[in-house]
């Protein structure tokens, strides 16, 4: 149900709570809508990766390991540190790294925390319940080096949730040095999708038809709800 507390509904012919409470949601926001109101957006959830599903090497353990690519950042400088995701070889390959998240969404994005040869990303996977992939996002990477890069990348919601990323990265992308990741977050809506339209038999907008038909709507529902 939509809290209404959160909302304001000036000069109503009638009290949206009661309305809410007496019809299903469809039916609700198909009413609201005639009045002017449309449903506020639901709020993105963001959250770091916190496991490593499978990846396509790693420079050593632990330092340089896939694993270091889990959880809030902990690399603070540029350069060859640690703390970071490497793969093991320096140029000439192409890599990835796959990662889960502790809560599945609808995913819409992802921010990876690049601290080394920056823009190196060129393919980005979602991944279903049965970890199956589907591409979101392919480009061109434009994080540039010389410090830690926020690299955000966006794409249209999945239709089913995102439970996992794969991430592809190029080895050739800088000749002199390796491309590695601190961490990386995924953002999305943690709710379904809520429909764009709600099918209904209303008259078309404008007539007098429509007119005559909702003022008698907002007749019976001041007698219902008043």
């Amino acid at each position: 149900m939509l809290n209404l507390n959160r909302h304001i509904f000036p000069r109503w012919p009638f009290s949206p709570i009661k309305l809410q409470r007496g019809l299903s949601r469809m039916a609700f926001l198909a009413v609201l809508g005639m009045f002017g109101y449309s449903a506020p957006a639901q709020a993105n959830l963001y959250q770091y990766a916190d496991k490593v599903i499978d990846f396509s090497s790693e420079y050593s353990v632990p330092n340089w390991a896939a694993y270091q690519a889990l959880g809030q950042p902990d690399t603070f400088s540029y350069g060859d540190i640690i703390t970071a995701w490497a793969p093991r070889p320096m140029n000439g390959t192409l890599e990835f790294i796959t990662v889960g998240f502790p809560q599945p969404v609808y995913s819409t994005g992802s921010v990876i925390r690049e601290t080394y040869g920056n823009g190196f990303v060129y393919q980005i996977d979602a991944l279903d319940q049965n970890f199956n992939a589907q591409t979101v996002w392919t480009g061109i990477d434009l994080s540039q080096p010389g410090a830690p890069v926020e690299a955000i990348f966006t794409w249209v919601e999945t239709p089913t949730l995102t439970y996992g990323l794969k991430i592809y990265t190029d080895t050739n992308h800088n000749l002199t040095a390796w491309e590695e990741i601190d961490a990386i977050q995924m953002f999305g809506n943690p709710a379904a999708p809520t429909p764009t339209s709600v099918p209904s038999p209303l008259p078309v907008a404008g007539s007098g038809m429509a007119l005559a038909w909702s003022r008698r709507l907002r007749q019976r529902i001041r007698g219902r709800f008043s």
